[in-house]
């Protein structure tokens, strides 16, 4: 007999669920998560996360979009690194924990800078693991999985609707004309001059607010 599904305290949860949820193929078409049958929001009181969702969804929503802006430019002013400043602007927003995402996170824009998927695709993917994902000890919890790709993909499909791509060398080609080989110095160099903190902040801004949008009115949790 298949057993109900069951919405755990992510407070809990690891490292490895985000990175299961992310790389797992949550890009993919999934219907929109709004459409998903409500379950019950965690009930404890002590919970940071369910405190501070009910926070941001008492704020007008322009707020909390200004208040995510401001973290990641902050971050990306610090770091130049798109996945961790997305990453750390929906951490400190809506309370999760995630520290050791933050070092995982380090060579992940562009997948070791390939070109691959983007940083701003990866890091809300590990935010959005963190708080609809399975942990270590329920890797069985297939239902877990399954729900996980509803608001995930959802993001993936706007990602793609702004930028046409989830991969890091076309978001270049779109923004900066060109796409650069970022393990070569000199190719950094280039990009780093062709004002690459300013036009990744955008790109990073946008997709902030998109997993936020969803975090904030998906009705699973």
């Amino acid at each position: 007999m298949k057993k109900p599904l069951k919405r755990r305290d992510f407070l809990g949860r690891t490292t490895l669920a985000a990175l299961a949820t992310a790389s797992l193929g949550a890009c993919t078409s999934r219907e929109n998560p709004t459409k998903v049958a409500p379950a019950s929001l965690p009930q404890e009181e002590e919970d940071k996360f369910s405190e501070e969702l009910a926070k941001n969804r008492q704020m007008p929503r322009d707020l909390v979009m200004k208040m995510l802006d401001q973290k990641v430019d902050q971050y990306m002013q610090l770091s130049h690194h798109c996945a961790q400043s997305s990453f750390l602007a929906l951490k400190d927003q809506f309370g999760l924990k995630g520290e050791q995402v933050i070092k995982a996170l380090t060579p992940m824009p562009g997948i070791a800078e390939r070109g691959e998927t983007c940083g701003a695709v990866t890091g809300p993917l590990m935010a959005m693991g963190l708080i609809y994902g399975r942990d270590l000890h329920h890797l069985d919890d297939w239902d877990t999985y399954q729900e996980s790709l509803v608001p995930t993909g959802h993001f993936c499909e706007l990602f793609e609707k702004e930028f046409g791509t989830t991969l890091c060398h076309k978001v270049q080609e779109g923004k900066f004309g060109r796409c650069y080989r970022l393990t070569d110095p000199g190719e950094l160099q280039k990009f780093q001059n062709a004002g690459a903190t300013e036009k990744c902040s955008e790109v990073v801004r946008s997709a902030v607010h998109m997993a936020a949008e969803i975090i904030l009115d998906y009705q699973g949790i």
